[in-house]
């Protein structure tokens, strides 16, 4: 705690501090603990405003206090429904792109057609897809945490007015970018209404609204969202509660945010954002493995993009229509996922809601039902063949969806408890390397099913999704002294 000041002329006021590893890498990240009360005095007639500032400090009388400014509260005590419904809208808006990465497969051959090109040319539409996923993110994390804005529908109007293959394939990007919006975001959105206890099943429902709708696509307008984080909406009204006090020339003091103070300049938010992420790779190793399971997980997704419809159009002769109704087994296997992994959660809430929270308590569903990853893999292999009914590589999709459900949620979830003020920086990796590498795995489905066989390829990726899922093991049994080892874990655990 830093001593106090000695006295200067001015009112006293409340100032608080907050820990960092590198003075020079600022970002304002959202910080659900309370605020510790460290008395300072500033050389200046102005106080900072928190949001346990009792209204009595903001005016003499609070009754008087307008609409504009007792309208900003804090977020984590808005109402429950009122949370639901912007984790409901936010959702839907991460199934557009996930809509968006699916739906573009069931015309790859059409465009062969008319544009006469090779398919592994219109598969390219998904990597750079992905590849637009992957990047912007590091540059519109830290821009969120400053401006307020939605990345344009536009977006996902290009690909539909583009006539040539090599239009497409660059317009895809354009889509992963626009899709890659909310998907950077939501996470912190959630962050910033949910006290980390009540993250579980929101989180849980972002991530399935990412799987789920992987053949579905309703665009879902978001002007009507409201704002949440609450630096944000603090600064606001502490602009609205010094306008009111200018009108009403009152000789008080006035009132600023240090969330403003302490943002630093967008060139320096930007090159933090784009380098410390590749920092947490290279130095811990939490980020690196879980990047590296999750990297193969979400390619296994893609994969199945074009391997589905090589198992059913080739071994069962299905239709593109036929091979569309496959393709429902990736939302049933993530609400089945979705459900088995509530029931875990309500298991291990005391380890969450407890004064020293335990992130491991996050791997436990990732322990059992991320088995199902490796385990469908053989079981989709070995029963592709014509002899086979369709329904049996069919649910086995559905078995895969239910792994990489808990790979996901587990990453998100263990890194955002495991770093908390340097999450983003964390998620960003992953992000990155899931969505940059994994739109790799398209292009070679369709020789490794014909060179290796339907069971050889798929038994290939088995094996190495089996050593993956020693992972969450070995963080289980060995997470706490890992943590102790990192230095951005470490700042978060002397908070605590």
């Amino acid at each position: 705690m830093p001593r106090p000041r000695a006295p200067q002329e001015g009112p006293e006021i409340i100032k608080h501090v907050l820990p960092t590893v590198f003075d020079l890498e600022k970002i304002t990240i959202v910080d659900d603990s309370p605020a510790p009360p460290y008395a300072e005095k500033l050389p200046s007639g102005f106080s900072y405003l928190e949001w346990n500032t009792p209204p009595e400090a903001l005016f003499a009388d609070p009754e008087q206090l307008p609409s504009t400014v007792t309208c900003y509260t804090d977020p984590f005590t808005w109402p429950r429904a009122q949370k639901n419904a912007i984790l409901i809208l936010t959702s839907l808006s991460t199934a557009m792109g996930a809509y968006s990465a699916g739906a573009y497969t069931s015309g790859i051959d059409e465009m062969m057609e008319e544009w006469h090109v090779s398919r592994i040319v219109m598969l390219l539409g998904i990597t750079t897809f992905t590849i637009g996923f992957a990047v912007p993110p590091l540059v519109l994390g830290p821009l969120s945490e400053v401006f307020t804005f939605g990345l344009f529908n536009v977006c996902h109007m290009l690909s539909a007015l583009s006539h040539s293959a090599t239009g497409m394939i660059v317009t895809r990007f354009f889509l992963g970018v626009g899709g890659s919006t909310f998907g950077a975001m939501i996470g912190g959105i959630i962050s910033d209404i949910f006290h980390a206890p009540d993250r579980g099943l929101p989180m849980a429902l972002f991530s399935m609204a990412g799987m789920a709708f992987t053949g579905l696509g309703p665009l879902v307008t978001f002007p009507i969202l409201k704002e949440t984080r609450g630096s944000v909406l603090l600064s606001r009204k502490a602009k609205a509660l010094n306008k009111f006090l200018d009108e009403r020339e009152d000789r008080g003091v006035r009132w600023k945010v240090k969330a403003d103070e302490e943002r630093e300049s967008i060139s320096l938010m930007v090159r933090v954002a784009l380098t410390r992420p590749f920092r947490f790779l290279v130095t811990e190793s939490v980020v690196f493995w879980f990047s590296c399971w999750l990297t193969f997980a979400w390619g296994i997704l893609y994969m199945f993009l074009e391997a589905i419809p090589l198992v059913f159009v080739e071994n069962h002769g299905f239709t593109v229509a036929q091979v569309g109704y496959v393709f429902a087994a990736m939302p049933i296997g993530s609400v089945a996922a979705l459900c088995c992994n509530s029931l875990v959660e309500m298991s291990t809430e005391k380890y969450l809601s407890s004064s020293t929270p335990n992130p491991e308590a996050r791997l436990y569903s990732a322990c059992t039902i991320g088995c199902l990853l490796p385990i469908g893999l053989f079981w989709f292999g070995w029963t592709s063949f014509p002899s086979q009914h369709w329904i049996l590589p069919t649910v086995a999709v559905g078995c895969v969806t239910m792994g990489i459900y808990s790979i996901y949620l587990a990453a998100f979830n263990y890194l955002a408890d495991t770093y908390h003020r340097y999450a983003s920086s964390a998620l960003a990796a992953q992000s990155f390397c899931r969505n940059f590498f994994a739109g790799g795995f398209p292009l070679i489905a369709d020789m490794m099913y014909h060179r290796l066989g339907f069971a050889g390829a798929s038994s290939l990726l088995g094996c190495v999704g089996a050593l993956l899922t020693i992972v969450p093991w070995v963080l289980m049994f060995y997470g706490t002294n890992i943590r102790a080892r990192s230095k951005f874990a470490k700042v978060f655990q002397t908070v605590l």
